[in-house]
C-alpha cells in the first residue's frame, strides 16, 4: 500500500522502491502506476544520478518510505499530472535532524506548489519523535527557494555544508508548529 498525503490541490506519494525502479526504466511507467499525466520529467536538478542515489539509498533501507522522494500531483486541473516531488536525504540522523528538498517543473513553478508540498512532509516528518529538526539548503541568489524555506517556518542558520556558497535554513518542531498555527489564524 501506497503513503500518500493530501492537501485541498495536492496529491503526494511517498516513493517506493518499486516507484523509483518504474520511474528508472521510463516515466511512462511511473506515471501509470501513480495514475497521473506528465508533461515532463524529471523536474530541475533531478537526473539519473539522483534517481540512482535514491534507488541505493532505499535498497539500503526499505523501512525508510517516506524519508526520500515525495512525487506531487496537482489535483485541480481535469485529469491529474505529476508537477514535481519533494524530499528528504533520509531518516533522522543521530540528532534528530533531516534535510528537506524540493523540485516543481518550471511549468508550474511560482504557484505556491513546493511549498505546501514540502509543509505537508515537514508536518508528516515532525509526527515521528525521532525528528527534530528539519533543514533546507540553498544559495543566496536562488530567492524562490529561499521564500519556499521562508513559507514553511524556516529561519536563516547559517553556512551550508552541501556546497561551497550554500546557506541553510531550519526549524524545530515546537517552532513549526506554532509556525502553522499563525499562518491558520491569518486566513
Amino acid at each position: 500500500m501506497l503513503l500518500r498525503l493530501q492537501t485541498d490541490r495536492l496529491e503526494l506519494t511517498a516513493a517506493t522502491l518499486s516507484l523509483i525502479e518504474a520511474e528508472a526504466s521510463g516515466v511512462t511507467n511511473l506515471a501509470a502506476l501513480l495514475d497521473v499525466d506528465v508533461d515532463s520529467w524529471p523536474p530541475p536538478g533531478n537526473d539519473e544520478s539522483s534517481l540512482n542515489w535514491t534507488v541505493e539509498k532505499m535498497r539500503a533501507n526499505p523501512n525508510g518510505t517516506g524519508f526520500y522522494i515525495w512525487y506531487v500531483a496537482l489535483l485541480e486541473e481535469q485529469r491529474r499530472k505529476l508537477v514535481g516531488m519533494v524530499a528528504f536525504k533520509g531518516p533522522p540522523d543521530e540528532q534528530g535532524t533531516i534535510e528537506a528538498g524540493y523540485s516543481i517543473l518550471e511549468k508550474y513553478q511560482r504557484r505556491g506548489i513546493g511549498t505546501e508540498a514540502t509543509r505537508t512532509i515537514m508536518q508528516w516528518a515532525f509526527r515521528d519523535p525521532a525528528v527534530k529538526l528539519i533543514t533546507a539548503e540553498t544559495f543566496p541568489y536562488l530567492e524562490a527557494s529561499i521564500k519556499v524555506m521562508l513559507g514553511c517556518g524556516m529561519t536563516f542558520l547559517g553556512e551550508g555544508s552541501s556546497e561551497p556558497g550554500a546557506i541553510r535554513y531550519g526549524v524545530i518542531g515546537e517552532e513549526f508548529e506554532r509556525f502553522l498555527s499563525k499562518q491558520q489564524n491569518c486566513r
